[in-house]
This record gives C-alpha cells, structure tokens and sequence, in this order.
C-alpha cells in the first residue's frame, strides 16, 4: 500500500512542478514581448524627433520667393526601412505677408518675435513588411517649431 502511494504522490509531484514550468515559461515570453514592443515604441518616438528636425532643416533649406509657395507636406523613412514619418505643414507664421508666398500662413502675427514658427503635425507609422516589425505602431504629434 505504501509503493501505491509513493508512486502516485511522485506524479503529482511532476504534474506540480510542470505546471509551475509551464508558467514560468510563459511569463518569461509576455516579458520578452512586452520588452520587444517598448523598444519598438521608444525607437519610433526617436524617429519622430528626428524627423520633425529634418523638416526643420528642409523649411530652412527651402527657397520660397524661388518657387513662389512654400513646403506643405514632407515625407521620410529611416534607413532601416522600419518606419516612415508623414510630416503636414499646418500654418507659417509670417510678419510680412511678402516673405510667406503661401496658402496655409497665418498673417495675424503683432510682432517679428513670431515670426518663421511653423505649426506642423507628424506622423510616424511602423512598415509591417519589414520582418523586424511585429506589430502596427502608430504616433502622432502637433508641435510648433521655429525653424
């Protein structure tokens, strides 16, 4: 009678510790995905503030009275081809309606302080064809930038 039990006792005590197995395993891959996913994100938000200075660079860069209008839209993606980032000129603000040829700047402006802030909305979203990227990452921002 004892055998019988020690035998039995013995399974549920395998059973005890695969279960207990079983959990740890997958905690640890929640863990390794959560990590995996706050990495993804933190680079995401790296790429946006690196674009919005690049947009920075090509408000600047650009020749207005040149080409008689001024960028609206700009468009980047990162060398890894994760993601890409969508930038929208919303407003220019100008003292001088002269050195604004746009459609979009806001003309109401009191003083020269003010002018040349550019209000731009970026948006930066994750390429799902890149194998690295397991899951859509959305980011949107509205800043106002004084090129």
């Amino acid at each position: 009678m004892k055998k019988g039990f020690g035998v039995i006792s013995a399974i549920i005590i395998l059973l005890l510790i695969a279960s207990l197995m079983a959990v740890v395993v997958k905690v640890s891959f929640v863990s390794v995905k959560h990590t995996s996913d706050t990495y993804l994100v933190e680079r995401a938000n790296l790429f946006m503030q690196s674009s919005i200075e690049n947009a920075i660079l090509a408000i600047e860069g650009y020749d207005r009275k040149e080409n008689h209008n001024c960028l609206e839209k700009i468009h980047f993606v990162d060398e890894d081809q994760m993601f890409e980032s969508n930038i929208t000129i919303l407003r220019y603000y100008c003292y001088d309606s002269n050195d604004c040829p746009c459609g979009n700047f806001v003309k109401s402006i009191k003083s020269d302080f003010s002018h040349g802030y550019v209000l731009m909305k970026v948006r930066v979203e994750s390429n799902i064809s890149n194998p690295r990227i397991n899951k859509k990452i959305v980011l949107e921002k509205i800043t106002l930038q004084r090129p």
